[in-house]
């Protein structure tokens, strides 16, 4: 199709014919009623004649001058003929006035004319393209909301976009020159191949869409799939290029022609990380994806076919926006046999559905409506989680970060809506693996699954972290010298916190007495939990502290959300330095979790219950019982039985209840522990108290921050 904007013509408004009627009648009944009081000066109102000149000329360029003109010379001449009948005279000055308007209306009309060519250059410059000369975002647009709505009254329309393949390389290998022809002659193609009853328009740097008007979805992607060759075929004048092409049919439950391009983008997407140079159509199962495209030489090129007909659509509710899921019906395979999925959906007919759905596949599902509940369930290692991002309480984004912080390997995939673009940035930049545009049908489904799971796979084979505690042996992963010079470097930056704040001083070796005695008391020591690699989380749990300046630690008052804030980022600070030089789960268990709280209220990532490591748990235990014992710049340590006290209040809500009796059991030797180190004076600078409380139930306490 052109892309030249046709100058359309627009129909002349009755205010606009009404008025032209009234300035001939004006004249005629003063010629007819009052020749005689108006005189010669009569003749002059004949010039409100010109003012349906004017109007007619404004909407319908010369054709309306010309209407104009013979009205108003018939109406002239007709009005002449019945005045002299009835022994009027006629003004001398009526000839002036009939030359005077001829020539009037004549340069009215070559005025309007070339006002009305500016406005058609002005109008195809606003929607078209200048470089490919193909019509514009803009242009698409208005055809597209206009065939969206031939096709709510039951007319077939399908959209592509097409995105032509690692066009930014090419560019820059030969230069934007080279780039701009490539361009050019891919909207060659286009205009080539588009039948005049559709568009093709340029969308954006190198996105493309075709609107077909009266094709179904097959009908697209056999168009798509020609557009395809013929860009792979042609010879362009340096190098070559490739397009990809996501295809989408109109469906009676879409409300908004955004809704017909995001389905489009949605498997534009897929087309692209399934390899490029490559069409595919939303809504349809993985055919393409284990068959290879057809056979290029047998495919005859023609610019101007498309099949038509009823799309035998296996996706009838591809496209439902009245609920947020719908599944399609499809062969069961059993895929999901001994793999074990999180499902996270607040919607329970959905949940239902989805949950439904995997238990068919013999996936072990564990369903739940929200956040806190989803974080309680990562105890224990799932090959999937599946979530909404719109959950009540914690969003889905913060979901995600614990699960890929918690296990690296589990696989994330997000569902999200259509314009939910920035929230689905924001869960793909915590970790997400990968998504899922709602509505969605089964294939789609299926189809993400079955990535995740290889993906899963391949990390496994390749050794990837799991996130998992220690085997029974105790030993690690990678067991690791105690005293390798990495080890040695680590210790050494944990001094350096220390001198850097002095009140801290012993803080670590004390933790990891506490540490192993309770572990030793609660049965798990050198069975569950390693005593060496214990001890070495226990001293390096608080290396992040580095990260964060040493002045909020010892701030008078209490801390602004900003300063909250920055201090709640230590525990990932020290994983960040911990984990590229060390590979041993408990101790990036514990530098990464000892502020999570058993009733998900910690940080950094909201764990919850058995979800949080089980030495991550002991040591949060501990590290509070020694934060509130000790002296810090602004308070008095507690004394010991107060200490105890408070941690068996609010155990049930910041620590493992099941630690209690193993507490109980230890506190002899935890109290030793404690008086030894006040006879060797390791208890830093002694002052008056303040505000920085040790204990657990304050936002601001050493034990929480």
């Amino acid at each position: 199709m052109s892309s030249t904007a046709q100058l359309t013509v627009r129909p002349v408004p009755p205010r606009a014919l009404a008025l032209s009627l009234l300035a001939l009648a004006v004249p005629v009944a003063a010629a007819l009623l009052w020749p005689q009081a108006l005189g010669e000066q009569g003749a002059l109102l004949w010039l409100l004649a010109l003012v349906p000149a004017f109007l007619l000329a404004y909407y319908r360029g010369w054709r309306g001058v010309a209407t104009a003109l013979a009205l108003g010379m018939a109406t002239l001449s007709l009005t002449q003929v019945v005045s002299t009948w009835l022994g009027h005279s006629i003004p001398d000055l009526l000839f002036g006035i009939v030359v005077a308007y001829l020539f009037i209306s004549m340069g009215i009309g070559w005025v309007t004319e070339l006002l009305h060519r500016d406005r058609a250059d002005v109008e195809d410059l606003a929607l078209t393209d200048i470089l490919t000369r193909l019509p514009n975002r803009r242009h698409a647009r208005v055809f597209l909301e206009n065939e969206f709505g031939a096709a709510e009254r039951g007319r077939l329309l399908s959209a592509v976009l097409f995105d032509l393949d690692h066009f930014k390389e090419y560019n820059d290998q030969y230069g934007h020159q080279a780039g701009d022809e490539a361009l050019q002659a891919f909207g060659d193609i286009l205009t080539e191949t588009t039948r005049r009853m559709n568009l093709s328009a340029r969308f954006g740097g190198e996105e493309f869409v075709s609107i077909l008007a009266g094709s179904d979805g097959e009908g697209a992607l056999a168009f798509a799939e020609r557009v395809r060759i013929a860009l792979k075929n042609k010879r362009l004048p340096v190098g070559a290029l490739t397009v990809s092409a996501g295809v989408a049919a109109y469906h009676p439950s879409m409300r908004a022609p955004d809704e017909l391009l995001a389905a489009a983008d949605h498997a534009l997407y897929r087309a692209k990380r399934e390899g490029r140079n490559c069409v595919r159509l939303f809504g349809r199962p993985l055919l393409e994806r284990d068959t290879p495209q057809q056979a290029e030489p047998d495919l005859e090129y023609d610019p101007h076919q498309e099949p038509q007909g009823e799309y035998p659509r296996e996706g009838a509710d591809v496209g439902r926006t009245q609920a947020p899921v719908t599944l399609i019906p499809h062969q069961l395979s059993g895929f999901g046999r001994g793999r074990r999925v999180l499902l996270v959906e607040d919607e329970e007919s959905v949940r239902e559905l989805v949950r439904t759905y995997l238990k068919r596949e013999h996936f072990q599902v564990e369903a739940v409506g929200d956040a806190p509940s989803a974080l309680r369930k990562l105890g224990a290692e799932y090959e999937l989680v599946v979530t909404d991002l719109r959950l009540p309480g914690p969003s889905g984004t913060e979901l995600v970060r614990a699960v890929k912080s918690r296990w690296p390997r589990s696989q994330v995939l997000v569902i999200t809506g259509l314009r939910e673009a920035e929230v689905m940035a924001e869960a793909l930049a915590a970790g997400a693996d990968a998504y899922l545009m709602k509505p969605f049908g089964m294939p789609e489904l299926r189809a993400e699954l079955a990535d995740a799971l290889a993906r899963y796979d391949r990390a496994r084979d390749a050794g990837e972290p799991d996130g998992s505690p220690l085997s029974a042996d105790g030993k690690g992963r990678h067991e690791t010298p105690h005293h390798t010079a990495t080890v040695k470097g680590l210790l050494a930056l944990a001094e350096a916190m220390e001198l850097r704040e002095p009140y801290m001083a012993g803080h670590g070796e004390r933790v990891a007495r506490y540490a192993l005695e309770l572990a030793r008391a609660a049965g798990i020591l050198d069975g569950t939990l390693n005593a060496q690699e214990l001890d070495l989380a226990c001293r390096l749990h608080d290396l992040g502290r580095l990260g964060i300046p040493a002045t909020l630690f010892g701030k008078k008052g209490d801390l602004d959300p900003d300063e909250i804030r920055q201090v709640r980022e230590h525990p990932r600070i020290g994983r960040r330095i911990v984990e590229p030089v060390l590979d041993m789960s408990t101790v990036l268990a514990v530098v990464s979790w000892h502020h999570e709280r058993w009733d998900g209220t910690g940080y950094p990532d909201g764990l919850a219950g058995e979800s949080i490591p089980l030495e991550a748990r002991l040591v949060a235990l501990v590290d509070a019982l020694d934060a509130m014992t000790s002296p810090r710049p602004h308070r008095q340590g507690l004394p010991w039985s107060e200490a105890i006290a408070r941690l068996r209040g609010v155990a049930s809500q910041q620590f493992d209840p099941g630690l209690l009796a193993p507490l109980q059991r230890a506190l002899p030797e935890l109290k030793r522990i404690h008086d030894d180190a006040l006879l060797d004076g390791r208890d830093g600078p002694k002052s008056s108290d303040g505000l920085l409380s040790s204990e657990p139930l304050s936002s601001d306490s050493d034990s929480s921050v």
